[in-house]
């Protein structure tokens, strides 16, 4: 049976808005993991590290968390469960565990600073912290301004000790009943925000589920797959593009903490994979890392999103695993995943640069700057609308992206007649590093509260390896003299490190506009051609 006669499409409608929708017998995300766990009890799904586990046992161990999270923290039906742990199946645990009480998980991205993950903690009101105990030394200082009133600790690696006495404690506690609403909440993950702040995109177990059938179905997968997880689970394509699909399936996923091309490949190579999904970084360093790294020919399908990556680059990586078809896609952190995938291995295609198809539960509009549709070909605002796509971001102010029920992503593209997508420009003052989203705007405020500082510029610099990196140049307030590595130094203590400018030059001025805005453009133009690489 083809994959769109097993997950047949329907109609349903929300706040005034009529979607398409994959007809689903779940109202919790914790049920598609239960339902895995019956099918295939004595089959191993996830492996990391330290320990590799069946699905009777992981739902067994995500039922016992959730019980200490009710009995031992009051977590219940609304609450947030803040989760900042590196791929395991401890995360897994975590995640599901909130998720089954009807809490939601808010994702903290383990390469933040301490006062950046201080402000998510107080931006969701998270009352529980899940943390790895590497993680703790950061945020500790910052729990007392936050709503934190409990923190469970986890060792993952190298001892894998888990959350084992935890788990110990609930072993005869009741457990809990599962919250069957899949209007709730079930992710908030945190996304750079234009305004120099993270924005909180809330993902209801509706919109996670039908982001998970839609890779299902567009990537024909099933209980046979076998994948290796890459890149971060606090994002996006870790959490919502493989880890809840594999799980869905009652295939194999391997958890790798922390990404080392050799490292994946080996992995890969051990277990056989089918399949991976990563940007586009990962793929050009695990092609670098390739040669004589041992059999390929079981994979079948690579997913590539998060910037552009050659045609020369895809041939290469395709030729050490001739099996492969290599599939771009598009999506961000809003949509719960993928929007397009691109059908059949792109170098079998005329098709050139083309991000993919839209994809069946989901409706993409290429509007003007007044909002109305652009012609075919036409370049444009790439606007969302769907059952994956979120409704809102958890404060008001963060919701003029969301206009007549269509999210405006702030990237620029156009369809061709046959309906591919094409990404064009990006209209959003953003720096895509390797996939890590990176918001001028908020680097350039915290270089702001360095002292001293007139004017700050932030922008994009090219880079053969992670796509792009953002660079500053520096205006000292008259008689200031400002030392750029003291002010690395300060950059490091509070931003995330792939948020620090590479590239920083102190200079007296700034061309500007006749508006008396700083083009970009120019800067971007001349540092590329003095430092691109």
């Amino acid at each position: 049976m083809r994959k769109d006669q097993m997950y047949p499409l329907g109609e349903v409608s929300s706040g005034g808005q009529t979607y398409r929708a994959y007809q689903m017998p779940f109202q919790n995300l914790f049920e598609t993991l239960e339902a895995t766990a019956l099918r295939f009890p004595d089959k191993v799904g996830l492996i990391d590290p330290a320990r590799q586990i069946t699905y009777r046992d992981l739902r067994r161990e995500v039922e016992l968390f959730a019980a200490y999270l009710a009995g031992a923290c009051g977590i219940g039906r609304g609450d947030r469960v803040a989760i900042c742990m590196v791929n395991s199946i401890d995360f897994a645990v975590a995640f599901y565990g909130a998720l089954k009480l009807g809490a939601a998980a808010v994702s903290l991205n383990s390469k933040l600073s301490g006062d950046e993950m201080a402000f998510i903690l107080r931006d969701s009101e998270a009352r529980c912290l899940v943390v790895d105990t590497r993680w703790y030394p950061k945020v500790e200082p910052k729990l007392p301004e936050t709503d934190v009133r409990h923190t469970l600790f986890c060792q993952v690696l190298p001892a894998g000790s888990g959350f084992g006495t935890y788990l110990s404690q609930a072993a005869d506690w009741p457990v809990p009943e599962t919250v069957r609403d899949d209007s709730l909440p079930g992710n908030i993950m945190y996304t750079s925000g234009t305004t120099g702040k993270p924005k909180g995109a809330v993902m209801t177990h509706f919109n996670l589920m039908q982001g998970m059938y839609a890779y299902v179905v567009e990537g024909d997968l099933d209980d046979a797959e076998r994948t290796v997880i890459s890149v971060p689970v606090f994002h996006i394509t870790g959490l919502n593009c493989l880890l809840t699909v594999f799980l869905f399936l009652g295939a194999l996923a391997v958890l790798v903490p922390y990404f080392h091309a050799e490292d994946v490949l080996d992995q890969m190579v051990r277990y056989r994979a089918t399949h991976i999904h990563a940007v586009a970084t990962v793929f050009i360093l695990l092609e670098a890392a390739m040669q004589n790294r041992g059999d390929l020919t079981d994979l079948r399908a690579a997913l590539c999103g998060g910037g552009f990556i050659s045609r020369e680059t895809i041939a290469r990586f395709c030729r050490k695993a001739p099996n492969c078809k290599f599939h771009p896609v598009y999506g961000m952190t809003e949509t719960a995943g993928a929007g397009t995938f691109f059908p059949g291995h792109c170098l079998d295609s005329e098709i050139v640069d083309s991000c993919g198809k839209v994809n069946a539960n989901c409706e993409i509009r290429i509007l003007d700057d007044n909002d109305q549709p652009v012609p075919t070909g036409t370049s444009g605002e790439i606007c969302f609308r769907g059952a994956f796509v979120i409704a809102r971001y958890l404060r008001p102010e963060g919701n003029a992206a969301i206009r007549d029920g269509w999210l405006h992503s702030g990237d620029i593209g156009c369809f061709d007649e046959q309906g591919y997508l094409y990404i064009k420009d990006r209209k959003k003052d953003m720096i895509n590093r390797g996939g890590e989203k990176v918001f001028s705007l908020e680097v350039e405020n915290v270089i702001m509260e360095y002292g001293g500082i007139k004017q700050a510029v932030v922008f994009a610099v090219d880079d053969s390896l992670y796509g792009e990196v953002p660079a500053a140049v520096v205006i000292p307030e008259a008689g200031v003299e400002v030392d750029p590595e003291a002010l690395r130094n300060y950059l490091r203590e509070h931003l995330a490190h792939y948020k620090v400018p590479v590239y920083l030059e102190v200079r007296t001025g700034v061309p500007v506009t006749a508006s008396g805005k700083v083009p970009k453009f120019l800067l971007r133009q001349e540092f590329n051609e003095k430092y691109a690489k």
